[in-house]
Parts: C-alpha cells; structure tokens; sequence
C-alpha cells in the first residue's frame, strides 16, 4: 500500500503593512550569481527552492523554466538588484517541455487519476471537477493550485506552479510570468487545474507585460478557478499598465518572503506504527511510504502539533481512498508540544492516497481586542496542511461563512503568529 501524506505544515497567519520606508531588502545572499538569459534557460530549483541572484535580466527572445526539485517547491527568486524581464517565464504546466500536460507546476499539486479527486487541499471532486487555489492572499506562504478530478482512463488537469520574485531594487516586466493550470481531460467530464501563484515585491516595480495565474479548459460547465497574483511597492512607486488573468492585487510591501520562525506547526509523525520522513507527501507522483497490505484496520495516525491549544480536534481529508472512514483526535499535551492520534480505516491497498490533516478552534482571548465587532467578527480559524507545503487558513463568522483576510485588521491577524 503506498500513501502519500502532508506530514508537515506551517500554520501561518501574517499582517500585511504599509512601507514605513521608501527601502526594502530581499534577503539575497548572491550566492547564484547573476541570472542572464537571452534563449531557452533551465534552471534546476535547489532543494530549498530558493534562488539568491545579484540581478535578472531575461531578454526579449528568452523563455526560463523550472526544473522542479524533490520536494517540488515553489520558486523563489531573490535578487539584490534590478529584475528585468522581457521574455517569459513560466512555472505552469503548458507547453514548457519539463512537466508535461498534467502533472503539477513547481509548487502546486497533480491531477486526480482515472474516477480520483484532484491532489491538493483544493482538489477537484465529485460536485466539481476543477480544481480550486486555496491559500492566504499575502502569499505567506505561496502555494500552486489544485488538481482537478480524473475521469475514465484520463488524469485531470494539473495546477498551476507558484513564484515569488523579490528585489532589493527594481522589477521590470515587459514580457509575461505564467503560471496557469493545465486543461481537463478531453472527454471533457473530469476537471482543469486551477491558476497558480505569482508574487512580485520590490521597492520599484513596473509592469507593463502579462500576468497569467488562469485555470486550465475543460468541456465540464461548472466554473473554473484561477489561482492569484499579487504586486507589491511602496505607494508612487507601483506602476502597472499591462494586463494579467485573474485582476492582480495591488498593495504595498509586506516584507515577509517567508513565514516567521515562531509559525506554529502541525506534522504526521507516525502511521500504523511506522515513522513519516519530515519530506512526505512533497511529490504526489512518489510514494513516501509503504504500508504492508496486511496491516489491519483502524490504521493509527499520530499528528505532533506546536502553537495550537490542547484539546483542539484534529481531523482528515482524504484523496485517493474513496471508501476510506476516519475518527478525528484530540490534541493532549501543552500548547508548546501535544499530539493527536487518528484511526482510520478502508485505505485502498492498490491505490496511492493522499491525507490532509486540518484543525478548526475558537479565536483566542488575546486577540478578543482587536476581533472586529458586526458582520467581519471572526468566530473561527481553520488550519490545513498541504502535502509538502505550508498550511493555508481561513477564518469563519459564527454562522460559518467565510471571512476574507484582507477584510481583517492587520492587527487582529498578527495575534496568531507568537
């Protein structure tokens, strides 16, 4: 039996403000020197996914791809000076020769296999195909799309990949950044990839090229979801005169490429007794654990969780196992360090299954202060991993619809972080 699983995730909640200066600074080392391409440039993500340039310059007849790494991260670009593109860069799953027509993009998630759900949190399904980018709009963390659902003998389309590019000077985008998700199967009754993500923070940026984070085509009618583009500068110095699918948000910088050290922090640690590699579930084209098919129903899940209060249910999504049940568990311990065991039985013994562990808890009473009063009052926070990736958020009224972060108080949202 072969399982990939979301073994470890950050829970990550992040406040976005305003510039207090006119200087922002990358982070870059410089360490990978200058990035010149005037003609077709692979570059081979390292494991970290991090690439530190003194300077970007991808001529007008320059195309860069990405060959994804192991853990199959998202991209991310730093470069202690100018970023000047006027070629195309590309982390999707089109035409760029690396990841083929539906496998995931550097940073999102593959289509579902022949009558499976699409891998991600926001994989297709049953009532819809395509798959759905789930995330925090700041892109702190980024994340690739979702994949959507397979139908008869065909794979759904693959998500698009994430990129954050961040310069200590200027971005320059005269050419186009893609990162769309690949189409559905051609009988047109499985689903399309959702868009991907692109990022682009800089203390000057001028875009008057094309942004692409749109879902794959798909014959299925229900609506299929892009994925998210975000531009970041101190205000007077954001310029944006091309064009980009979906409409880009347009803010000033947040500083943070990153989560911050102190995240707290939800990982699988153990299934049925046999210990998970803190690199699981990075690639859902690899098995990253083999079960034996005789181990014998319920199957004990052992989730390590920091930063979350004890007694808070830890629960599953399940891809790839259609028959599969689950009974969630209980944090017990510390808010520093407790642990949680889930039973779960009718795992598919021929199949590759992937599990998403969540928690939703009540909004604690150091951030009752900042909580909006009236229709934005937060009742709720859920967490969710993401197999290889940090975990996404979202936060829910008391009637349990949906709040958009950006709606919330940056001050409100910095009271999850410790």
């Amino acid at each position: 039996m072969k399982l990939t699983l979301a073994t470890t995730a950050l829970l990550v909640f992040w406040a976005t403000s305003p510039a207090r200066a006119q200087t922002f600074s990358s982070g870059s080392t410089g360490a990978d020197g200058a990035l010149v391409c005037a003609e077709r440039c692979i570059v081979q993500l390292p494991e970290s996914g991090v690439l530190n340039y003194t300077t970007v310059g991808i001529g007008s007849g320059g195309t860069v791809v990405f060959r994804p790494n192991l853990r199959n991260t998202p991209v991310t670009i730093l470069a202690q000076g100018a970023v000047s593109i006027a070629g195309q860069v590309f982390v999707d799953v089109s035409d760029d020769g690396l990841n083929g027509f539906t496998t995931q993009g550097p940073g999102g998630f593959s289509g579902g296999a022949s009558i499976q759900n699409g891998f991600g949190p926001g994989g297709g399904n049953s009532e819809d195909p395509h798959g759905r980018w789930i995330g925090p709009l700041s892109l702190v963390p980024i994340t690739g799309g979702s994949g959507g659902r397979g139908t008869f003998r065909e794979r759904g389309g693959g998500g698009g990949g994430a990129i954050v590019i961040a310069s200590s000077t200027s971005i320059t985008v005269t050419g186009s950044i893609s990162a769309s998700g690949s189409n559905g199967p051609s009988n047109g009754q499985g689903g399309a990839g959702s868009g991907g993500a692109i990022r682009l923070v800089t203390t000057s940026l001028s875009v008057a090229g094309f942004l692409n984070a749109r879902a794959g085509f798909s014959g299925a009618e229900s609506e299929r979801h892009p994925g998210v583009i975000r531009l970041e500068a101190p205000a007077g110095s954001l310029s944006f005169t091309g064009s980009s699918e979906p409409a880009a948000i347009l803010s000033p910088i947040n500083p943070a490429i990153f989560p911050g050290v102190g995240t707290a922090a939800l990982t699988i640690v153990s299934i049925g007794g046999y210990p998970v590699s803190s690199y699981s579930g990075s690639r859902p084209n690899a098995a990253d654990l083999l079960l034996p098919a005789q181990l014998s129903d319920p199957i004990n899940l052992v989730v390590r969780s920091r930063g979350i209060a004890p007694g808070t249910r830890v629960t599953l999504n399940i891809s790839g196992s259609s028959s599969a049940t689950f009974t969630g568990g209980l944090l017990s311990g510390t808010t520093d360090s407790s642990t949680a065991t889930l039973a779960v039985s009718g795992l598919d013994r021929a199949a590759v299954t992937q599990l998403f562990v969540y928690a939703t808890f009540d909004v604690p009473s150091s951030a009752a202060s900042s909580n909006p009063l009236g229709d934005d009052h937060v009742a709720r926070v859920r967490v969710e991993t993401a197999p290889g990736q940090p975990a996404q958020y979202a936060f829910y009224r008391a009637n349990g619809s949906e709040i958009e972060a950006k709606r919330l108080p940056p001050t409100f949202v910095n009271q999850f972080v410790p």
